[in-house]
């Protein structure tokens, strides 16, 4: 009886924890510098060492100094910029003379335009031809090389809308002519009629 008594009494206090052990964890906050250890005379103090001396410390704290020898807070190095890559600027390239165009045909012997030439004048190029024939630009798309023109009967094509694909390769950039849906190629007389027309106006 007496110890389920003791367990009952104890039990809250070691619930409680460490509750009655006070908070010391601030009272560094309240230390204060004592002055420096007086060494006898005819001994001397080997564990004292100014780690971080300040230097000149007489000298920073007076407002004035008619010495002229004030401490001068040090600057931080600057940056220095010794060279700058701008960004490659396609407009800049010089307008080539010639495009070197070839009309010929791929290895399945579709009719292709090859120009010799980058991008941005293949484009250029491509898109002043067009204007100067019968083939109507309804819209285009230059990040992915398509011009979406409309195509006249003339040219038997049984769709009335095409694509002009210009495409990156190692030999150049490569015209084809793509269905409305961009799926495949058009067929090879319809096509060619089409780059035909196109080849005489580059």
């Amino acid at each position: 009886m007496n110890r389920t008594c003791l367990t009952v009494v104890l039990l809250p206090v070691l619930m409680t924890g460490c509750s009655w052990v006070p908070d010391r964890t601030l009272v560094y906050q309240e230390a204060q510098t004592d002055k420096r250890m007086d060494v006898p005379e005819g001994m001397w103090f080997s564990g004292f060492d100014d780690r971080y001396p300040i230097p000149d410390v007489e000298n920073r704290i007076q407002i004035e100094d008619s010495s002229g020898e004030r401490f001068v807070v040090p600057e931080p190095p600057q940056l220095v910029v010794l060279g700058q890559a701008d960004a490659p600027d396609e407009t800049s390239t010089p307008r080539p003379d010639s495009l070197g165009a070839i009309l010929g045909r791929d290895g399945n012997g579709y009719p292709i335009i090859m120009l010799n030439t980058q991008f941005v004048w293949a484009w250029e190029y491509v898109g002043q031809a067009v204007g100067k024939t019968d083939l109507r630009v309804d819209d285009r798309d230059r990040d992915s090389g398509i011009f979406y023109v409309r195509v006249p009967s003339e040219y038997g094509l049984k769709e009335r809308q095409a694509q002009l694909k210009l495409s990156q390769t190692v030999n150049g950039i490569q015209v084809a002519v793509l269905n409305q849906t961009g799926t495949s190629l058009v067929d090879r007389e319809p096509g060619q009629a089409i780059l035909q027309r196109l080849y005489n106006e580059l």
